[in-house]
């Protein structure tokens, strides 16, 4: 009765699943947190901030007066940096565990694979959060000590940039749980997020198709959110000769439509992610 008491006792004090995901949460934040990688990011971060405020200046181009104005100038390179950060934190972590064998120390702990999933994907979030915080946060100083104020719409460009960083993220992890290979999984990710999708978003307009499912396309909100009025869809004729024209349709992402659009992408790549990863065995 004793042994079996005591069997009770000690499967009652084993962690959650909710504990252990923030286990394994908080110290993949430590290891970005000591990787060259995110030193690199900041450096980018700093280089990006000091020539947008700098290189005006240096040419003597006149700075506008208007916050929402200047900011935008910062905002313009922010999907450039959540595309790096989702490629950098996202595009290798999980097949880096089978590729460098970490796996074989982590997965026989009496941890669900899920957990794990969820836990770095967590981290992941959380790094590209805190990049995309810091980045504002500074840009905003700078407009307030060359406008004199600030502006709502930056908030708001923040929380988009990151929900879509969530986004990118979680495609991120869907990819990497595919590839054998660190290489593969982040060229193709960078490529997915900087090319690929872009292409599709600038090909189906040709067809008079709104890509209102593209995932780089309702990333543009981050910028154009700064605009007042939000701009709307409108529609170009191109002269073709002897009389003839043809529709060009340009299209705006909706915020609404693409929050949605957004948080699709992280629900769908998580789970088919997290359903890759949990049937993905180690390979000698």
């Amino acid at each position: 009765m004793m042994e079996a008491a005591s069997v009770v006792n000690n499967r009652e004090r084993l962690p959650s699943d909710l504990q252990q995901m923030v286990t394994v949460a908080k110290y993949d934040v430590l290891k970005h947190l000591r990787s060259k990688r995110l030193l690199g990011l900041v450096i980018l971060e700093a280089l990006l901030l000091g020539l947008t405020f700098a290189l005006p200046l240096l040419l003597g181009v006149d700075p506008t007066d208007d916050p929402a104005g200047y900011m935008s100038a910062f905002v313009s390179w922010v999907e450039i940096l959540v595309i790096i950060g989702a490629t950098m934190f996202a595009g290798d972590a999980i097949v880096s565990e089978f590729q460098s064998r970490t796996g074989y120390l982590l997965f026989p702990n009496p941890v669900k694979r899920s957990t794990i999933f969820v836990g770095k994907y967590l981290s992941t979030l959380g790094i590209i959060v805190l990049m995309l915080v810091v980045y504002y946060g500074v840009a905003a100083a700078l407009v307030f000590a060359m406008t004199g104020g600030g502006t709502l719409l930056s908030l708001y460009s923040m929380l988009l940039a990151c929900a879509y960083g969530a986004a990118a993220a979680a495609l991120g992890f869907l990819i990497s749980s595919v590839f054998k290979g660190s290489t593969g999984s982040l060229v193709l990710t960078f490529f997915t997020l900087f090319m690929i999708l872009p292409m599709i978003a600038q090909l189906l307009p040709a067809g008079s198709i709104k890509p209102w499912f593209v995932l780089t396309f309702c990333g543009h909100v981050i910028s154009y959110i700064m605009i007042s009025p939000y701009p709307t869809d409108l529609v170009d004729s191109i002269s073709l000769g002897n009389g003839e024209f043809m529709e060009y349709w340009t299209y705006y992402p909706d915020i609404g439509g693409s929050l949605a659009v957004m948080g699709g992408y992280v629900l769908i790549c998580l789970a088919l992610g997290m359903y890759l990863f949990r049937r993905k065995e180690m390979v000698s």
